[in-house]
């Protein structure tokens, strides 16, 4: 049964890269990644994250094996400057920070397609105040 870490490896292959590469590309050391692939350490979410973003993988994939495996790269997660303000100012993990934006997505989506405002830092603060109350 194939492992997170070979799924890892077998995506980073398919898309030509060396390990030095994805090093790079998720500011994680070569050694770590090599571990990681060789099913001799495991990987915290937040390098999962890290790693699925910059192959363009899902995370049900890289984890699961359950999603067909994406024939085409899906665009990096860009982060509003005003959320990377208000992260950086409360110190949210790259894991708390994704799960952020991905509410705001949720609730933008549901809106009508009125018009929809760029959040401020202070509306990030409300969410995540309304993330954390209901956990």
């Amino acid at each position: 049964m194939a492992t997170a870490g070979d799924r890892i490896r077998e995506f980073r292959k398919d898309l030509g890269w060396t390990l030095e590469q994805l090093a790079e590309k998720t500011q994680l050391s070569k050694g770590f990644l090599s571990d990681v692939e060789s099913n001799n350490r495991n990987v915290s979410t937040d390098n999962l994250l890290k790693i699925a973003n910059a192959m363009g993988a899902s995370l049900d994939y890289l984890l699961r094996g359950e999603q067909a495996k994406p024939t085409s790269r899906r665009e990096p997660v860009q982060i509003p400057s005003t959320l990377s303000i208000f992260a950086e100012d409360h110190s949210l993990t790259y894991s708390d920070t994704l799960t952020l934006l991905g509410m705001w997505n949720s609730v933008v989506a549901r809106r009508s397609n009125q018009s929809i405002k760029a959040p401020t830092v202070e509306d990030w603060r409300r969410l995540y105040d309304a993330m954390k109350s209901v956990e």
